[in-house]
């Protein structure tokens, strides 16, 4: 389930995440009911946001914010992370800037849809755990966004 916040003029549905949300949690092999808040918010808002909690003084595409500070989880403890008893069990935040995301689109003469549908799967990802902090982590986490990418028909 979608809790969707649109602090923008940008026209977004929460069907469109919730969509999106589905086919990442199939792919990771999700079977438990998970909720993510989704946040869409201005230039403003998300530099506000990324120099407050990254240090850093600039506006970003994406931010995620997990509920528990996770590693990249085994299936057995993703599993125990994700209780089966806990329906909707709140994962955490992902904060996009649409305005950004459209600016990045047009540099790279790309798609609005599918930079934005990127950026949310990027944001997700985060959250169960994966990051680019190494090379290695990078590899597997890049990997792991073409792989759901594809599964859309959407290529980076």
């Amino acid at each position: 389930m979608i809790f969707l916040e649109n602090f923008t003029s940008y026209k977004i549905s929460k069907d469109f995440f919730n969509k999106l949300s589905k086919i990442v949690k199939k792919e990771e092999k999700i079977k438990n009911s998970l909720s993510l808040e989704v946040v869409l918010l201005g230039e403003k808002g998300i530099r506000n946001i990324n120099k407050r909690y990254a240090g850093k003084n600039k506006v970003t595409t994406v931010l995620s914010f997990p509920l528990s500070e996770i590693k990249k989880p085994s299936k057995k403890e993703l599993a125990d992370f994700i209780e089966p008893k806990e329906e909707n069990k709140l994962l955490g935040e992902i904060l996009l800037c649409p305005t950004r995301i459209k600016k990045v689109a047009n540099r790279y003469k790309k798609d609005f849809k599918g930079e934005l549908t990127f950026n949310f799967i990027h944001g997700f990802l985060h959250l169960l755990g994966y990051n680019h902090k190494n090379t290695k982590d990078t590899r597997e986490m890049r990997k792991k966004e073409r792989e759901i990418l594809n599964k859309i028909k959407i290529a980076i």
